[in-house]
């Protein structure tokens, strides 16, 4: 079995998530100003209230459903990396090999346990109330899961490239020999 490959797969799976789920999160937050400029009448004269309910709620919806997405994003990254680890201890791996899927795993398990629930009470707070410090304190908790984010892709990143640069241990075929391998198989 090809271990690399598979690791290689696994991790391609993980980064991918990661992007993904970048990206409906900055959707969600997005869909709040296209809900402000829409042009049906039923949404606008809800936005138009004057006391901001409809804003704060949507804010706080969106806070909500993002977090619900990271933190289940965060939970299946681990069983995600540890199969990635699984597979690469079954290789007599390096241990550079080894020290970028648990990093990435502790980066995952940092997240998960202390920046999302900050992140989520502080979100639904910042959200519904006029709390600056909140949401001055949220956006820098943020801006540390973005960085914690970019260094867990990266070394995603290095990994892959050492994978890719491995070489694989077995026959490899030269020129000439896969044309009379095949021949004997079609003569049978």
């Amino acid at each position: 079995m090809h271990f690399r490959r598979v690791a290689a797969f696994l991790l391609g799976a993980w980064l991918a998530g990661s992007l993904v789920i970048l990206a409906v999160c900055v959707s969600n937050l997005s869909s709040i100003g296209d809900v402000r400029e829409s042009r049906d009448t039923d949404v606008q004269l809800e936005l138009a209230d004057g006391h901001g309910g409809a804003d704060k709620l949507l804010k706080y919806i969106v806070a909500v459903e993002n977090t619900r997405l990271l933190s289940g994003w965060e939970l299946a990254q681990i069983p995600l990396g540890l199969a990635v680890l699984a597979t690469l201890v079954f290789r007599k791996p390096t241990p550079t090999l080894v020290a970028l899927p648990v990093a990435m795993l502790a980066l995952a398990a940092f997240e998960h346990l202390l920046l999302m629930p900050e992140i989520a009470w502080l979100g639904q707070v910042a959200a519904v109330g006029r709390d600056a410090a909140a949401r001055g304190r949220l956006a820098n908790i943020v801006k540390i899961y973005g960085v914690v984010e970019a260094v867990k892709f990266l070394l995603g990143i290095g990994m892959a490239i050492l994978l890719f640069m491995m070489h694989t241990k077995g026959r490899q075929i030269r020129s000439g020999a896969g044309d009379e391998l095949l021949e004997r198989r079609a003569a049978v």
